[in-house]
């Protein structure tokens, strides 16, 4: 992609983003978020109503991100599942504000203590709504194989969840004896609704969610993320009566939320800039998730802490060898893995890449271009093809040889890749020919990319013995307004590269549609 195409990439998008109002009500809620942090952080302490910017804060941010997820839910560009996925976790954060409403009203105007209250029923409610919400996001389908490894993922990362929980929560609240009954019950199901939600974080990141829904969900997985750190704070700092509104985990809680907002608003946003692709394409190895090693690391380190304390001999000993074992086995596994799974991308790059050219081979465009297509005809977003011809190969190659040649068709290449976007699909179509799709892109913008590939291309100077090689294309480009396939697409494009080898050379045609063509 050329620096002045991804510039213009970039300000069309943040423009896109900045003219939709639930972008600007992010970006307020980006600077609200950090304010408050700036509170918590040199401000609480110092400043008056503590209490009250504490617990008042939190109702319009609550409230924002629950109408940005509902908004979301709306979007019918999304799949089914998805949309009630953010129905669902709107309503989850909404629980989690009227809780906020609730515990505002009997902490600040009536001066009471909120907890137990009637606000932990709403608090309460959030932690089943968003499990069902992240539950609901599609996924790629997974094989039995697959499914066993989620399953045993999923345990590690709940065993390591529980070991925090338990020493920083539960176990404390096991050797309480001051608190009440319905204080206990309370203080208990908290905990066990965090580890309800690390369920759900790791449903959600270790199966493969829709390409089209990656960052947003992992900007929702970061929220759940700080929820976690800020519910099992409050705990810890409650249960020894040291927590006072404005304490740190008020700003993990502020930061889920914002975190939460950004979420839902970037899901709407991509998919009405970059609608989804429900298709699947060329597969993708997958990758190591972090998730189950965090888990077992975090895990190890709790145990180390507590075992600091313990006799020398034998616990002590052994308790440290066990760690160092765990950890070396650990990475042992860790770099057989890497190494597996940089040769299952080798072996995947050969079978989708011409090795001369480094583009996509044929197999491969037609893979990728027909779930483009299959795009375009479903949100009718632009997309056009393009039919790229190098000039006078035979002649180049009659002349300085076939190692010219190759060389003038990697130059070619390599300028297709400078100019081209990442989302843009180019390939050797066969011979001298290579095809481009261009998704989201109209006939003026894909005419103006392909002049300047054009232009790129005859300012080349390519050494070829004691020559310097000068080289030229010709391309055609086409739209895919009226096409019934992608075959008719790319004839379209073949069409008008036609005319252009006829009209001289070194020229780029475009497409003229007319009642009787296809």
């Amino acid at each position: 992609m050329g620096p002045e195409r991804g510039r213009r990439a970039l300000t069309e998008d943040l423009g896109a983003w900045l003219r939709d109002p639930g972008g600007r009500v992010v970006l307020a809620l980006g600077v609200y978020t950090l304010l408050f942090v700036a509170w918590v952080a040199w401000g609480a302490a110092r400043l008056p109503y503590r209490t009250a910017v504490g617990d008042l804060a939190f109702p319009p941010m609550g409230l924002a991100a629950s109408v940005l997820a509902w908004r979301t839910g709306r979007q019918r560009v999304l799949p089914g599942r998805a949309r009630m996925a953010w129905r669902v976790i709107a309503l989850a954060f909404a629980s989690w504000t009227a809780g906020d409403v609730v515990w505002a009203y009997l902490e600040v105007v009536r001066g009471v203590s909120p907890f137990p209250s009637g606000a932990d029923v709403f608090y309460l409610l959030f932690y089943p709504l968003m499990l069902a919400g992240l539950l609901l996001f599609p996924h790629a389908p997974a094989s039995p194989a697959e499914r066993a490894k989620f399953w045993l993922d999923e345990a590690t990362v709940l065993l390591g969840g529980w070991m925090v929980v338990w020493y920083f929560v539960l176990g404390p609240i096991a050797l309480s004896v001051q608190a009440t009954t319905l204080e206990a019950v309370l203080s208990t199901a908290y905990p066990i609704g965090d580890l309800v939600l690390l369920f759900g974080v790791g449903a959600l990141l270790l199966r493969q969610p829709a390409a089209g829904s990656r960052r947003a969900l992992g900007l929702l997985a970061a929220a759940v993320g700080a929820f976690l750190a800020a519910d099992i704070g409050f705990g810890y700092l409650d249960l020894q009566d040291l927590y006072r509104p404005g304490d740190w985990p008020d700003a993990f809680w502020m930061g889920a939320l914002g975190l939460a907002a950004a979420a839902a608003h970037y899901q709407t946003w991509s998919a009405r800039v970059r609608p989804p692709v429900e298709r699947t394409g060329i597969g993708e190895a997958a990758g190591i998730s972090p998730l189950p090693y965090l888990a077992v690391g975090l895990g190890y380190v709790l145990l180390f802490v507590a075992g600091r304390y313990a006799t020398p001999y034998p616990l002590g000993g052994l308790l440290y060898a066990a760690i160092a074992l765990t950890g070396v086995v650990l990475i042992r596994q860790l770099t057989v893995m890497g190494e597996n799974l940089r040769l299952v991308g080798n072996l995947r790059e050969m079978a989708t890449t011409d090795s001369l050219t480094g583009l996509l081979n044929r197999r491969a465009f037609f893979e990728l271009a027909e779930r483009e297509f299959a795009r375009y005809q479903r949100y009718r977003h632009p997309l056009c093809a393009v039919m790229v011809d190098v000039d006078s190969f035979k002649e180049i190659n009659d002349r300085f040889g076939h190692q010219a040649g190759d060389a003038v068709l990697a130059g070619v290449a390599r300028q297709c890749r400078q100019e081209l976007r990442r989302v843009d699909i180019a390939a050797r179509f066969g011979g001298d020919e290579l095809v481009l799709l261009l998704p989201e892109t109209g006939l003026d913008d894909a005419l103006w990319v392909v002049q300047r590939l054009r232009q790129a291309v005859a300012e080349m100077r390519l050494p070829s013995g004691e020559h310097l090689l000068r080289t030229t294309i010709s391309a055609g480009v086409a739209s895919a307004d009226g096409c019934a396939s992608l075959e008719a697409l790319l004839r379209r494009a073949d069409q008008a590269l036609y005319q252009a080898k006829q009209g001289g050379r070194d020229r780029v045609t475009v497409f003229e549609h007319s009642p009787g063509r296809s």
